[in-house]
C-alpha cells in the first residue's frame, strides 16, 4: 500500500515534466527555467515522500502501542480472574457443604449461616404475582 502512495505520489507530481521540456523545446526557453521547474518539482516529490513514510511511521508505533496495551489488559484480567476464582477456600468449601447438607430443612436458616460466615446480604425470594 505504500508503495502505491509512492508510485502516485511521483505521478502526481511528475507528469507535468514531459510535457514542459516539450513545450521549452518549441518556445525555445532558457535551460534555467526548466532546470528551476524540475528542482521545485523534486522538491515537492521528495516532501510528499517524507509525509508518507511519516505517517506510516506513525500508523505502525500505533498499532504496535495498542497491541502492548492490550496485551497488558488481557494479562491483568486473567490474573484478576485467577485471584477472584480463588478466593473460596478449601475450608469455606467444606463448610458451605456441611452447612448445605445439615441445614437442607431449613433454607431460611442455611442462608444465615452462610450470610454471618461471609458477610452477605440475603434477599430473601418473594414470591409476587404482580410482575410489571
Amino acid at each position: 500500500m505504500i508503495t502505491l502512495k509512492k508510485i502516485w505520489a511521483f505521478l502526481k507530481t511528475y507528469w507535468y515534466v514531459p510535457v514542459l521540456i516539450t513545450v521549452a523545446i518549441i518556445l525555445g526557453s532558457k535551460k534555467d527555467k526548466i532546470s528551476d521547474i524540475l528542482n521545485i518539482a523534486n522538491d515537492s516529490h521528495k516532501k510528499q515522500l517524507d509525509a508518507i513514510n511519516a505517517a506510516d511511521k506513525e500508523k505502525t508505533e500505533s498499532k504496535k502501542k495498542i497491541e502492548e496495551e492490550y496485551e497488558n489488559a488481557i494479562k491483568e484480567i486473567e490474573t484478576n480472574y485467577e485471584d477472584e476464582k480463588n478466593k473460596l477456600s478449601i475450608k469455606d468449601k467444606k463448610y458451605i457443604k456441611k452447612i448445605v447438607k445439615d441445614w437442607t430443612d431449613d433454607p431460611d436458616q442455611m442462608a444465615e449461616r452462610i450470610r454471618v460466615r461471609f458477610g452477605l446480604d440475603y434477599v430473601p425470594k418473594t414470591n409476587n404475582s404482580n410482575t410489571d
